[in-house]
């Protein structure tokens, strides 16, 4: 049975609530439409399955819930002390959410009648079926404990992908499809000399680039027609994959809609499957004559899969796939064959496009397709998987900066990095193509415009597009003088570009409006979706820049999985995953990414022995930031064979094994380049090894608890608790105030005289450092300053800071002196965060790693100290750590806004003078608390103060 929706919920009780899930008794005492109302509360932010109105849901997965309440009132502050109780209204108390069958109308397919909150932080609709290819909408509200309630959200669209009904068949160009057109590279560029770029990337691996000569045989056009009847359309879905990702490591087709931009994808897949992508295209739709059209490209495994869903206003439902009446393009005269932007790992083309080849307008209806071929229909795909993340988007960045250089070259700087490449729009001259469009560039019809782009700028101020991970960012876009727009296809990482004409009239008159506005260049970056409510601020200018610059980092270069770098390597690692997890989820509640690029991981490990650890410390940590339990508990028994059980010495405790070669399978890393282990000695039993390992047994005990498995929490706890033991008796030196690199030979080895910064740092954030030795260790580490590279300084500041060395951190983070600070990467003019500190550091290093933007997490969890005590920020502890007036890393006032799984959490710490002459000094908190959280306020050394504070603001004085 089915119920208009927003009808007085107590007359379908009894109906909905087997579907429910809710007892009759509970569903009566539903208030109606004269409940009092509270106007203020405004219920959005809605995440289904933690991610923003997805479309392929995989059929049959229970639907997830979960939402923010804002409300403006929620006050309560206090003169000095504590104020635990917020000002009215109270916290909210009961929900209800309705599932209907089109936005804001039409018939209740589900309701949940009225349910008491009970703390979890997200809402299964218990007896929700979710079929293959359907869609609904969901409308929450909220009551609280007067029993006013809230007005309804406005409406969240959720559904499901293709599933098994796929009537579509991959497709794509036929072998002997013909490709029309000349292709006219005679356009000449008055530059000097170069000598040969270099290939080789010795210092890593290989030492020739990936490379296909005829890689203009990976282009493929296609495009297909489908008439719609004159009638509403209710949604339509536009599912789609591609294959195969591997030889570019990247996307494989951009696709359209009536020639608005729809999506590009798809993602790696984690094993053989294919994963395709859902998007809501019905505003896109018409009636009568509709396209769709893919550029796609790839030199293995050529597929295109794609298939429009369309359900009716009236109930009907029309599905429209590829196949053999589709029409196909071979891209070789448009895109001809060119070097390669990749690198030994992968190749990708040059995009040397021939506009007077492209065919403009192939996604809109209507367009003269007859010299195309029949599209080729190829194997089935042998497995369909949705891709269980949100959707990357293209926006359009104008450049911060534009320069004419004395040779005529347009120099631009975007501010910051970006991923992608660049759009050019113009006016069109001529609004047909007409004879003078075959000539060559000897004439002025066809400006040839070539496009560098790089992560930094040469010492003379041109733009370095032999990067320093031997990448050669160049295309050369041969135009007309009527190409109204023309995009990058593939993907760049640069925050500089550079605009040569060809030596000739048209070219230089292009460059010249360009320069002037009269056309225009904008960045056109790939963007996964990005929550930019985060911030941080502080009384130190460093820190704040420092900050802003990771967070920039994260929102640009997060892609579509968890990727190293997108200009070397194109590919996810486990320790990378676990830094880029944590900055990513403390300045966006969105999980999907980092959840699916740490199943990928799980399942396809790299080599290094710490690697595979850091994903028990990625699971437990996403479980306490959002807590879902579906990743641990789906992975558990692969989570557990990640455990170095088969190296732990039962008699000692600890992890004895050989080092191995840092670049092979089970081989100690330490640190990278081996340039910044600070002269670490290896053994067979390694402090850095021991210490991550404790972490992983202990994390791996809380993960077993809360999945109900007390054996194994009760194993991973004793062997955790030994470990961390041996290795304070152990690998301790009182006399130096700090930990050795480790033992010879074994437990009972000699021991190894030296102590590395790495010693004493992983050991303080991952060991339990004893707190009669904090001290001492923090001196020894202090005498070190940062003699580490960017991916241990992660580890090193967060161990100062969950010692209360905080002030120390603060320093280093705002550090402006030698190679080894982020102010360095800026003043460099890196747009995103390094792979190194320095390019002197590791000469093939790359500008493009998130990862290594770890101040974006540790300023607001270190500093501020705001980190979850229970999983989805239940409870939350707030730790500020200003250090003292006038000393090194001391911070006046520090604020952070961290948006939650339960909403955003704001902390404002400042210290104020409590005397007149400015001798003594208090510390005032301000804290806003979420709905359904509680927050325990620590002070510097970590003494919880006072009770619990709940829902609201509190302003507390210490």
């Amino acid at each position: 049975m089915t119920t208009p929706a927003h009808a007085d919920t107590t007359a379908v009780n009894t109906t909905v609530s087997a579907t429910a899930n809710t007892t009759t008794q509970e569903s009566a005492d539903t208030p109606g439409t004269g409940s009092p109302s509270l106007g203020h509360i405004h219920v959005g932010h809605i995440r289904v399955n933690d991610r923003i109105e997805p479309v392929d849901l995989m059929s049959g997965t229970p639907v997830t819930v979960r939402w923010w309440v804002d409300d403006a009132t929620a006050d309560a502050t206090a003169d000095g002390g504590i104020d635990t109780e917020p000002s009215s209204p109270s916290e909210w108390t009961h929900w209800q959410i309705i599932v209907t069958d089109r936005p804001g109308g039409g018939i209740t397919v589900w309701d949940s009648g009225r349910q008491p909150y009970d703390g979890t932080v997200s809402v299964t609709l218990d007896g929700f079926e979710l079929p293959v290819s359907s869609r609904y909408w969901l409308e929450v509200r909220v009551w609280d404990g007067h029993g006013h309630v809230s007005p309804w959200s406005d409406p969240v669209t959720f559904g499901s992908g293709a599933g098994d009904r796929w009537q579509a068949v991959p497709i794509w160009v036929p072998a002997d499809a013909p490709a029309d057109g000349v292709v006219d590279e005679s356009a000449e560029f008055n530059l000097p000399d170069e000598e040969t770029a270099p290939t080789d990337d010795s210092f890593f691996v290989g030492n020739t680039k990936a490379a296909d000569p005829h890689n203009s045989r990976g282009w493929a056009f296609l495009r297909g027609e489908v008439t719609l009847p004159d009638k509403p359309v209710r949604w339509a879905t536009l599912n789609v994959t591609a294959s195969s990702t591997r030889a570019a490591r990247q996307f494989v087709h951009r696709s359209w809609v009536n020639g608005s931009f729809v999506g590009y994808g798809p993602v790696f897949p984690i094993a053989n499957e294919a994963r395709y992508d859902g998007y809501d295209v019905t505003a896109l739709l018409r009636p009568g004559r509709n396209a769709i059209g893919a550029l796609a490209y790839t030199v293995e495994d050529q597929r295109y899969l794609a298939q429009l869903d369309v359900m009716f206003d009236d109930g009907t439902t029309a599905r429209f796939g590829t196949g053999e009446n589709w029409r196909a393009l071979p891209g070789t005269t448009i895109y001809p064959d060119s070097a390669s932007v990749g690198t030994q790992y992968f190749e990708a083309p040059a995009e040397n496009v021939q506009a007077a080849n492209y065919p403009f307008g192939f996604s809109e209806p209507g367009f003269d397709d007859a010299a195309w071929s029949p599209a080729a229909v190829r194997e089935s795909f042998a497995a369909l998987a949705p891709t269980p993340t949100d959707k990357p988007e293209v926006q359009y960045h104008a450049p911060a900066a534009i320069r004419t250089t004395d040779d005529g070259h347009l120099v631009l700087d975007f501010g910051r990095t970006w991923e992608g490449g660049v759009r050019i729009t113009q006016a069109v001259h001529n609004t047909v193509r007409g004879a003078s469009q075959t000539e060559n560039a000897h004439g002025n019809a066809r400006p040839t415009l070539r496009i560098r782009y790089g992560e930094v700028l040469n010492a003379d101020g041109s733009v370095k597009y032999h990067l320093s991970a031997f990448n050669t960012y160049e295309d050369i876009w041969h135009l007309t003088d009527d190409t109204a727009s023309m995009e990058t296809w593939g993907l760049r990482v640069f925050r500089y570009v550079e605009i040569i004409p060809a030596d000739d009239d048209t070219s230089r008159a292009l460059l010249r409006r360009l320069a002037d506005g009269n056309a225009n260049i904008e960045a056109a970056a790939l963007i996964y979706p990005f929550d930019r409510s985060a911030a941080f601020s502080s009384s130190d200018a460093t820190l704040n820049t420092v900050w802003a610059f990771c967070r920039n980092t994260m929102e640009s270069t997060n892609g579509n999985i968890y990727a190293d770098s997108w200009t070397r390597e194109r590919a996810p690692y486990e320790g990378d995953a676990w830094l880029q997890q944590q900055a990513h989820l403390i300045c966006d509640d969105a999980p999907a990414l980092a959840e699916y690029s740490v199943d990928w991981l799980i399942a396809n490990r790299t080599w290094p022995t710490e690697w595979p650890l850091y994903l028990i410390l990625a699971a437990h940590d996403a479980w306490m930031r959002t807590g879902s339990m579906r990743q641990i508990a789906t992975h558990y028994d692969q989570l557990v064979a990640l455990l170095p059980l088969g190296h732990l010495d039962e008699e000692s405790g600890l992890i004895v094994k050989d080092p191995g070669e840092s670049s092979v399978t089970d081989g100690d890393l330490i640190d990278w380049p081996p340039v910044e282990r600070d002269g670490f000695e290896f053994g067979r039993v390694n402090t850095v090894i021991n210490a991550l390992s404790s972490q992983t047994f202990a994390d791996m005990a809380d993960i077993a608890r809360a999945l109900g498995r007390g054996d194994d929490a009760d194993r991973f706890g004793h062997v955790a608790d030994r470990m961390r033991a041996a290795i304070h008796d152990r690998l301790y030196d009182a006399e130096a105030g700090a930990y050795i690199d480790g033992l010879t030979d074994g437990a009972d080895g000699e021991r190894i005289g030296h102590h590395s910064l790495h010693a004493s740092a992983f050991a303080l954030a991952f060991a339990q450092v004893p707190r009669d030795r904090i001290a001492a260790v923090g001196a020894f580490l202090r005498g070190k300053g940062m003699a580490c590279s960017v991916y241990a300084a992660s580890v090193y500041l967060t161990g100062l800071y969950r010692a209360g060395l905080g002030a120390d951190a603060n320093a280093l983070i705002a550090a402006h002196d030698g190679l080894r600070t982020w102010m360095n990467m800026i003043d460099k003019g890196a747009g995103a965060t390094m792979e190194a500190w320095d390019v002197e550091l590791k000469p093939n290093t790359t500008y493009s790693h998130p990862w290594a933007a770890s101040p974006a997490f540790l300023l607001p969890e270190g500093l501020l100290g705001i980190r979850p005590t229970s999983p989805g920020y239940a409870t939350f502890t707030v730790k500020p750590q200003l250090g003292e007036p006038g000393k090194r890393g001391s911070v006046d006032q520090a604020r952070a806004v961290v948006p939650t799984v339960r909403g955003p959490i704001v902390v404002d710490a400042a210290r104020v003078a409590l005397d007149d002459a400015g001798v003594r000094y208090g510390l005032r908190v301000d804290i806003d608390v979420p709905a359904h959280a509680t927050a325990y306020l620590k002070s510097p050394r970590g003494i919880t103060t006072g009770g619990g504070l709940g829902y609201g603001h509190h302003t507390v004085m210490l």
